[in-house]
């Protein structure tokens, strides 16, 4: 405040001081807010006195291409010596704030005023100085204040960078928590899914306990043997019947053979046609001892099938699982997307049969992925569109190449997406679930959509024409 008053004198004291001496006539220049006094670059033949007003020193930046304050002056500053003495282009821009009055000098009314008088040089070099000093002292404070700056916003760097490492971590266990959830719902139907052909299996072992003793009683003779195989071959082969077609067989059997036991009819209800005749023309229904010998045979060979198809079942489970599993890997693989999203349908199969599956997969080209993570992906918008669609409602899936990208639409016929929720769909944390009986935490779309866009691809929410919500996701072929 002192060295702007001192200089606020010296140059009233100047002022004065010109009015006594003949010859020396300034300029006494005036800006309106907003003049340029200075231009930066410019060359500057003058240097100036400031009277009254305020003047805003400006520099412009290469980066934003906007001026910055510097600094400010006021009554008593000097402006543009450095350029005047230097003859260097303006190394600022100088700009009236408020209305400026100023003495103005050229090389020679300078050159004048220096030599006029002692009294008045003096008044000049103290106005020199206390300017300079000042300046020297603005720029100490500021670089100062700079350092101070710049540890606090390390300070606050290293604290931001600590918040968001515990944010991400955070983050990174909301996610697990979420696979936990949903591996928690898959590993129920999972278990269900291996439950049916293990009780397949343990009544097939059960049938061949019975009947291969028997079996292996039997003095067959070559005739006998030929039968025996062939009902066993017949077994393998049978198809399933469904209830109803038992029954019509059974009724059929029982009215063209009324003499014939109800366990017996219900065994030879499972025989097709052919069996059947062979076995009715080579032995005859008169037998039933010989006839429950070869319907032990046939047995075995449908207890066979079943083994089979039960084993072939829990392995492809298996299969499926492991190649499911596998969403912990970080690796880029060229992998088929379908194959990954029929893996998935085979480890939701028990929730998806309480709809109807409308699958239509197109030839795509081989793409590059993560593929455990397209898995959750598609787990995730399976398991809202069951739980979207009503019991017996269709989940429609489609896949196509469109150039460069793959496009896969999940769509299911429950009541659609609300258009105010498009915007919040993706967020984490939102959900539209009425209850708290589901697992979740409300992360399955924001981190399908994460993923998603890791691979360079999109995903979008709309509601289909015909009803329902759909999502299509398109992933480049190629690694992003």
């Amino acid at each position: 405040m002192n060295e702007d008053h001192n200089s606020e004198l010296e140059a009233a004291k100047i002022s004065n001081l010109m009015t006594r001496f003949k010859g020396l006539h300034p300029d006494t220049v005036s800006f309106e807010p907003g003049d340029s006094i200075l231009i930066e670059g410019n060359a500057n033949s003058y240097v100036y006195v400031i009277v009254s007003g305020r003047v805003d020193m400006l520099k412009l930046s290469k980066e934003t291409s906007q001026h910055m304050q510097i600094d400010s002056f006021g009554a008593g500053d000097l402006i543009g010596l450095t350029s005047f003495w230097t003859k260097q282009p303006s190394f600022l821009q100088s700009k009236a704030r408020t209305v400026v009055t100023c003495l103005r000098f050229n090389a020679t009314d300078f050159e004048k005023l220096v030599n006029a008088d002692a009294v008045l040089r003096e008044a000049i070099h103290q106005l020199f100085i206390s300017n300079l000093s000042a300046r020297y002292r603005r720029m100490i404070s500021l670089n100062v204040e700079v350092a101070e700056l710049s540890e606090r916003l390390e300070h606050e760097h290293q604290q931001l960078k600590q918040a968001m490492s515990e944010l991400q971590q955070t983050r990174n266990r909301l996610i697990h928590q979420e696979k936990l959830a949903t591996l928690g719902q898959l590993i129920a139907g999972i278990a269900h899914e291996i439950n049916n052909p293990c009780a397949a299996l343990t009544h097939s072992v059960e049938c061949l306990s019975k009947s291969v003793p028997s079996l292996l009683e039997l003095d067959s003779t070559q005739e006998n043997f030929e039968l025996e195989a062939q009902l066993l071959q017949a077994g393998i082969d049978c198809p399933y019947w469904s209830a109803e077609e038992t029954r019509n067989r059974m009724d059929q059997i029982a009215k063209a053979n009324p003499d014939l036991k109800r366990s017996l009819v219900r065994r030879l209800s499972q025989l097709n046609k052919e069996t059947f005749a062979q076995i009715e023309s080579k032995v005859g229904l008169k037998n039933p001892n010989r006839i429950n010998q070869l319907l032990d045979c046939f047995e075995i060979g449908t207890a066979l099938r079943s083994t089979r198809i039960a084993s072939s079942r829990i392995q492809a489970l298996v299969v499926s699982l492991k190649n499911y599993g596998k969403q912990d890997q970080e690796e880029w693989q060229l992998l088929d997307l379908r194959d990954g999203l029929r893996d998935t349908l085979t480890i939701l199969n028990n929730r998806l049969r309480q709809y109807t599956l409308d699958l239509k997969l197109d030839p795509i080209e081989p793409t590059y992925c993560i593929g455990g993570e397209l898995n959750q992906v598609w787990t995730n918008l399976l398991v809202n569109a069951c739980e979207a669609t009503p019991k017996g409602g269709t989940v429609a899936i489609t896949s196509h190449q469109d150039g460069t990208h793959i496009i896969f639409t999940i769509t299911d016929s429950g009541p659609g997406i609300s258009p105010e929720l498009f915007d919040k769909i993706f967020e984490a944390n939102f959900t539209t679930k009425k209850t708290k009986s589901d697992f979740g935490l409300g992360l399955g779309l924001a981190i399908s959509k994460e993923i998603i866009e890791k691979h360079g691809g999109s995903i979008l929410a709309s509601n289909a024409p015909e009803g329902g919500a759909r999502f299509t996701v398109r992933i480049p072929v190629e690694k992003p």
